[in-house]
C-alpha cells in the first residue's frame, strides 16, 4: 500500500521521503506474488526505467503513457508505472519550458530563495518560481535530491510528446511508440547504477 502519509491533492501527489515531501510523477504497482502500491518521484521513476533498460527487462506502454515493466528473469511479475498527471494536460507555455530545461542539459538547476521560491535556471534562461511550481508538482521535472541538478522526466518527456503528436497531426497508433521512445531516451544520472534494484 502506499505510504500512509501521502498527501493527494486535486492536481499532485506528495510522497514523504527521508528529507521531505516530494512530487510523485508516477504510481508504481506491483502485480505478482502480492499487490502493492506506492509513488515515485520523477528521479526515481527514470532511475528504475534505466535499469530495467540495462538489465534487458521487456518496457511496454500504453495509449495513456502507463509504462509496463516485466522483469526478463521473473515474468509473472510486473511493475506498472502510472502517470499521475494526465499527459494531455501539457500546455504550450509548458512545453516550451520543459524544452528550455531539456536544452540547458546539465546545466538546468533548481534555485531556492531565502523566502523559499523555486525557480529553476535552465542555461541562459531562468523559469519563474510559479511556472517552475506547476512543472514540478506534476512530476515532469526530475530532481536529483541534494544536488539541484532537475531534467525533464520520463512523465514531462511523454507528456511533450503528446503535445507534439496532437499539434503534427499525426496516427494516433504512433502515440504509444513515441512515449516509449520518449521514456527510454531519460539520460541516466551518475550513481543510479548503485541503487539496489526493485525486481
Amino acid at each position: 500500500m502506499a505510504h500512509p502519509g501521502t498527501r493527494y491533492r486535486k492536481d499532485h501527489v506528495s510522497t514523504p521521503r527521508p528529507w521531505g515531501y516530494e512530487y510523485a510523477a508516477f504510481k508504481e504497482s506491483h502485480f505478482g506474488e502480492d499487490y502493492q502500491t506506492g509513488y515515485l518521484t520523477g528521479w526515481e521513476a527514470d532511475g528504475m526505467i534505466g535499469r530495467a533498460v540495462k538489465r534487458r527487462h521487456l518496457v511496454a506502454v500504453d495509449v495513456l503513457g502507463t509504462l509496463w515493466i516485466t522483469p526478463s528473469r521473473r515474468p509473472q511479475r510486473r511493475i506498472v508505472l502510472t502517470p499521475v498527471r494526465v499527459l494531455a494536460s501539457l500546455t504550450g507555455r509548458q512545453y516550451k519550458d520543459l524544452a528550455l530545461i531539456e536544452a540547458a542539459g546539465s546545466r538546468a538547476r533548481i534555485r531556492r530563495t531565502e523566502d523559499g521560491a523555486v525557480s529553476i535556471e535552465a542555461g541562459m534562461m531562468s523559469i519563474p518560481p510559479a511556472a517552475a511550481w506547476i512543472l514540478r508538482r506534476r512530476g515532469w521535472t526530475s530532481e536529483i535530491p541534494h544536488t539541484g541538478r532537475v531534467a525533464v522526466s520520463a512523465a514531462g518527456r511523454m507528456a511533450m510528446v503528446h503535445r507534439w503528436h496532437r499539434s503534427e497531426d499525426l496516427n494516433r497508433r504512433l502515440l504509444t511508440g513515441l512515449y516509449l521512445d520518449a521514456a527510454l531516451s531519460v539520460p541516466q544520472a551518475p550513481g543510479l547504477a548503485e541503487i539496489p534494484p526493485e525486481d
